[in-house]
C-alpha cells in the first residue's frame, strides 16, 4: 500500500462506494501514531484491506502526486510486478508477467482497466491523466469471478473524485523543462438538497519535444494538445438510494508515437538512419501525428432493499483514433502505415450484494458487454524494395463482440476465525468478424481483392471460479490460501486478416498470503507467494504490425512483499518487492529471428521452451520516503521514490531485451500557513533512463524500438485549494 502522510488524504478520498468496486481510506488521528486504515471493495463490499484474502496494492491520489505520477503509463513506478508498454499509444500493462503487446480492433488486455466501476475494453482508452483521480487499486491475479471479463492477469481500478455538498475546488498548474504545461481546474458543490456535482477540466500542451526527427527537423515526443473534461453528479434522495451520473470527454493531438528507430545495437534493412546520443531522436521520412477523441457516460444506482443492495452500472463509451508511422524506421522510404480506428462499447452490470456480516456474505449478478470496432481503413504503403509488385494495401474490417455472464460468490464462517470463499462465473461470448484486403499498383491503381472476403464467427463458453480459505491468527494477522481460474477470450487479427483467429487463454492461479499489522499498527507487512499455470497463451508477433497467435503453455511462480511503516509522526516509509520466475514449458512454434549481415532480419519458427515470458522482469522493487516538517507555520513535505526493474525480454525468443533501470522521483512541497496554496519543486526520472515501451521484430525491416517514458524532467507545480477541499 502506498499511502501519503498528508493530512488531506481523508478529505480527498473518503468515498465508501460499493457500486464502483473501489476502495476508500479512513484517516487515523495524527496523534495516534498508527497507519491509516485502507478499506477496499475488492469483493464488491467495503472491507478492511487487511481482512481481504486477495493480493491488492492501494495508492491514494495524494501519494500519486507526491511520487510524481502524472499519468497511467507511470503506475509501474509505485506497483512492483507491474510493467507498462505503449504500442501505438495503447495502454498495455503486464501484471506478474501476464499481459499483451498486441492491439487493434477487438484486442483487450488481460489486465482489465476499470474507471469509476466501468470496464474500458479498448487499450486506446487507457492512457489517461491522473490529476483528478482520488485513488488507484490493483488486484493481482485472475479476477474472473466478480470483475467483468478477460481479467486473466488482474484488475486496475481508477476512481475519480466524488462531488461534495460543500463548495470547494482546486486550481493546479505545472511547468517543466520541456515547456510542458499541465493545468487542471476542479470545482464541486451542492446543487439542491441531496444533489451535488463536480466538474474537472484538464489542458496540457508542450513547447519542446523530447527528441527530433532528423529527417524533417520536427520536434517529436511532443503534446500538441490534451483536453479533457469530466462531470460527475451525485444524488441521494434518501439514505437507501445513491445515484451517480458520470460524463467525460477527451481530445488529444500529439506525436508521442510510435516514433520508431532501430533497436540499440541493430542495423535496419533500409539505409539512411543517423544515430545520435539521444534515444528519443528518430530519422524517419514520416512524421508521426496522432489524434484521438474519446468519451462516455455512465449511470450507477445503489438501492438498499433491506435484505441486500441492488446495484446497477450502465455505461456507453466511444472513441475515434488516427495515426501514421513508418515501421522501416529510416529516412529512406520503405514502409509507412496510416490508419483510422473507431470503436464503441455498451456495458451493463447488475449486482445483488448482501449486508455485511461476520458469518455469511454473498454477492450475485449478471454482466453484459457489447463492443464494435472498425478499421476504416488500415493502409500499408510500400516503397523501394518493399514494392515487389504492390505499392499499396488497404484493409477494411470490423469486429463485433457480445458477451453475457452470470456470477455468484459467498463467504461463510466455517470455524471461529476461519472463512471459506467460493465463487463461480459462467461467460458466453460471440465474436463476429468481417474484412477485406485490396491491392494497388503504381499510383493507387486498384487490382482487386488480395484475399477472399472474410466473414467469420468465434464463440467461447467458459466457467471460471475462485476458492479461498482464510484464518485470523490474531486480530492483526490474517493468513489465506486461494485458487482462481481466469480466461481471456479469443478473437481475430484485424490488422492482418490473412492470419488465423486466436483461441482463448486460461490461467490457473494458486496463492498463499499473509497480511499483518505490527507495533500497534505502526507497521504493515503484506506478502504473497503464487504459482501460475498458463495455457493457450496469446502471444504477439510482428509482420508490418502486431498480430496474435497462441503459444502452448507456461509456468510462473514468485513472491510479493509490500511494507509500510510510520516511523514517527513526521516520517513514513514504504517498500514493495516482487520476484518472479517465468518460463515457457512448451512452445514449439514460437517466432525466432536472426539479424542479416547487411541489415534487417529473417524470421523462422523454433522452440521457446525454457525461455522467459515477454515483459516479465525477474525482480522489481520500489522504496519511498515521505517526511513532513513545519517551519514558521508553513508545512513542508519531502518525498523521494525509486522504482527498480531488473529488465525483461520483449518477445518469446528472448533476443530483444530492455536492460535494468531505476526510476527515481523526488519532490519538495511548501504549503502556506493558510493551507490554501501549495508549491512543489520536483524532478522525475532523475537517473534519465530511457525505457522502450515498444521493442519488436519485423521482417525484413529489422528490430525497432520506441522509447516512450519521459526523460529526466524537472519543474514546478502550484496548487490552490479553496472551500471544502482546503
Amino acid at each position: 500500500m502506498r499511502l501519503s502522510g498528508q493530512a488531506s488524504v481523508a478529505a480527498s478520498v473518503l468515498l465508501g462506494s460499493a457500486t464502483c468496486g473501489v476502495f476508500a481510506q479512513t484517516a487515523t488521528p495524527e496523534d495516534s501514531g498508527a497507519l491509516q486504515e485502507v478499506v477496499v471493495t475488492a469483493q464488491k463490499r467495503s472491507e478492511n484491506l487487511q481482512k481481504v484474502p486477495i493480493s491488492v496494492a492501494a495508492i491514494s491520489g495524494d501519494q500519486l502526486g507526491a511520487s510524481g505520477i502524472v499519468d497511467s503509463s507511470q503506475l509501474s513506478a509505485v506497483i512492483p510486478g507491474l510493467s507498462l508498454g505503449l504500442t501505438t499509444q495503447n495502454f498495455e500493462p503486464h501484471l506478474r508477467g501476464i499481459g499483451t503487446t498486441s492491439n487493434g480492433p477487438g484486442i483487450e488486455n488481460p489486465v482489465a482497466l476499470y474507471v469509476d466501476g466501468v470496464y474500458y475494453a479498448s487499450q486506446l482508452m487507457g492512457l489517461t491523466d491522473l490529476t483528478d483521480v482520488a485513488q488507484v487499486s490493483v488486484l493481482k491475479g485472475p479476477q474472473g469471478t466478480l470483475f467483468g471479463r478477460n481479467a486473466t492477469g488482474g484488475v486496475i481500478q481508477l476512481t475519480t473524485r466524488d462531488p461534495t455538498e460543500q463548495v470547494g475546488g482546486i486550481a493546479r498548474t505545472e511547468l517543466d523543462n520541456f515547456l510542458t504545461t499541465r493545468n487542471m481546474l476542479y470545482v464541486t458543490g451542492g446543487v439542491a438538497p441531496g444533489l451535488s456535482a463536480n466538474l474537472s477540466a484538464h489542458y496540457s500542451t508542450q513547447g519542446d519535444g523530447w527528441g527530433k526527427n532528423l529527417a524533417s527537423g520536427e520536434d517529436i515526443h511532443k503534446i500538441f494538445h490534451d483536453v479533457s473534461v469530466r462531470n460527475k453528479w451525485l444524488y441521494k434522495p434518501t439514505d437507501d438510494t445513491t445515484v451517480r451520473l458520470n460524463m467525460d470527454f477527451s481530445d488529444l493531438g500529439n506525436n508521442l508515437g510510435p516514433n520508431l528507430r532501430p533497436a540499440p545495437g541493430t542495423v535496419p534493412f533500409m539505409p539512411g538512419f543517423q544515430a545520435t546520443s539521444n534515444p528519443y531522436d528518430i530519422d524517419s521520412y514520416i512524421n508521426n501525428h496522432t489524434y484521438e477523441r474519446r468519451g462516455g457516460i455512465s449511470l450507477s444506482v445503489d438501492q438498499n432493499l433491506g435484505f441486500a443492495h441492488l446495484v446497477s452500472i450502465s455505461a456507453y463509451r466511444q472513441f475515434h483514433f488516427s495515426t501514421v508511422f513508418a515501421p522501416s524506421a529510416t529516412s529512406v522510404p520503405g514502409l509507412d502505415i496510416p490508419f483510422v480506428q473507431d470503436g464503441k462499447q455498451v456495458t451493463e452490470e447488475l449486482q445483488l450484494v448482501s449486508p455485511t456480516s461476520e458469518t455469511f456474505n454473498w454477492v450475485a449478478g449478471a454482466y453484459y458487454f457489447y463492443g464494435h470496432e472498425i478499421l476504416d481503413p488500415f493502409q500499408i504503403f510500400l516503397h523501394g524494395p518493399f514494392d515487389a509488385g504492390l505499392s499499396q494495401i488497404d484493409i477494411n474490417d470490423s469486429e463485433t463482440t457480445r458477451s453475457l455472464a452470470g456470477f455468484a460468490q459467498s463467504t461463510v464462517q466455517i470455524l471461529p476465525k476461519t472463512h471459506l470463499t467460493l465463487g463461480l462465473r459462467y461467460t458466453h461470448e460471440r465474436r463476429l468478424f468481417s474484412g477485406s484486403e485490396t491491392g494497388f499498383v503504381g499510383p493507387a491503381i486498384p487490382i482487386g481483392p488480395l484475399i477472399p472476403y472474410v466473414d467469420a464467427e468465434k464463440d467461447a463458453d467458459k466457467l471460471t471460479w475462485r476458492g479461498a480459505l482464510d484464518y485470523g491468527f490474531t486480530d492483526d494477522v490474517l493468513g489465506y490460501v486461494s485458487y482462481n481460474r481466469g480466461f481471456k477470450s479469443g478473437g481475430f487479427n484485424a490488422f492482418d486478416p490473412t492470419n488465423p483467429p486466436y483461441n482463448p487463454e486460461v490461467l490457473d492461479a494458486y496463492e498463499v498470503g499473509l497480511k499483518s499489522e505490527l507495533l500497534d499498527h505502526r507497521v504493515r507487512v503484506n506478502s504473497a507467494a503464487f504459482y501460475y499455470k498458463y495455457t493457450q497463451i496469446q502471444v504477439t508477433r510482428y509482420t508490418n504490425t502486431a498480430v496474435v497467435y497462441n503459444g502452448a503453455s507456461a509456468r510462473l511462480y514468485g513472491l510479493d512483499l509490500d511494507a509500510e511503516a510510520r516511523v514517527t509522526s513526521n516520517l513514513r516509509l514504504n517498500a514493495g518487492v516482487e520476484w518472479i520466475h517465468s518460463y515457457f514449458d512448451s512452445f514449439p512454434s514460437a517466432q525466432f529471428s536472426t539479424p542479416l549481415p547487411d541489415g534487417g532480419v529473417s524470421v523462422y519458427s523454433g522452440s521457446a521452451q525454457g525461455h522467459r515470458l515477454p515483459f516479465t522482469p525477474v525482480a522489481t522493487f520500489d522504496v519511498g520516503a515521505d517526511y513532513l516538517f513545519e517551519v514558521a507555520g508553513s508545512n513542508f513535505d519531502f518525498n523521494v521514490t525509486n522504482a527498480y526493474n531488473s529488465g525483461y525480454f520483449s518477445e518469446p525468443d528472448n533476443y530483444l531485451r530492455q536492460p535494468a533501470y531505476d526510476y527515481i522521483n523526488a519532490s519538495l512541497a511548501w504549503t502556506a500557513p493558510s493551507r490554501g496554496l501549495t508549491v512543489t519543486l520536483w524532478g522525475r526520472n532523475l537517473a534519465n533512463k530511457a525505457v522502450a515501451g515498444q521493442l519488436a521484430t519485423g521482417a525484413p525491416q529489422g528490430y525497432s524500438a520506441d522509447f516512450t517514458n519521459p526523460p529526466r524532467t524537472y519543474g514546478i507545480t502550484a496548487v490552490y485549494n479553496f472551500g471544502s477541499t482546503r
